[in-house]
């Protein structure tokens, strides 16, 4: 009997492997969790169509910066806060896509649009109502 009796032991270090290194379990549909900050420091600000922006104005300070924190659970919540105002969406709420060589969160609502990129390069404010369009930047070398 007394052979048996590590088996249990055993039992729980090999559940304890196959969760893997964030101890997680079940599938990953959802992909790598995300819980980041930024701040962005030039601006641009244009005018919008159903074309897309026109008429830019130059590189400009923002002064304050604006502030940004994108949280993006495994199963595909999002908390978007911007200047400490945060909009919550459920998984099929926003778009993914791929542009400038990074993921990009695109958020959709009655007449505004919010993009932001998740290396934080660029925050992209739009609102079609009103016909402008407003790009923000944590450095100067980006384009619109």
């Amino acid at each position: 009997m007394k052979r048996f009796s590590a088996l249990p032991f055993l039992l729980i270090a090999l559940a304890l492997v196959a969760c893997g290194g964030d101890w997680s379990v079940g599938p990953n549909d959802g992909g790598a969790s995300i819980n980041r900050s930024y701040r962005y420091y030039y601006g641009v600000d244009c005018r919008y169509d159903s074309f897309g922006s026109y008429d830019c104005t130059d590189y400009y300070s923002l002064s304050p910066s604006v502030g940004a924190r994108l949280q993006v659970t495994r199963d595909g919540y999002v908390t978007l806060c911007v200047d400490g105002e945060c909009s919550y969406y459920d998984p099929g709420e926003y778009d993914v896509g791929y542009d400038h060589g990074d993921r990009y969160y695109d958020f959709v609502g009655d007449d505004v649009r919010m993009t932001i990129y998740e290396d934080g390069s660029e925050l992209v404010y739009i609102d079609s109502y009103e016909g402008r369009a407003y790009y923000y930047y944590r450095d100067y070398d980006y384009y619109y």
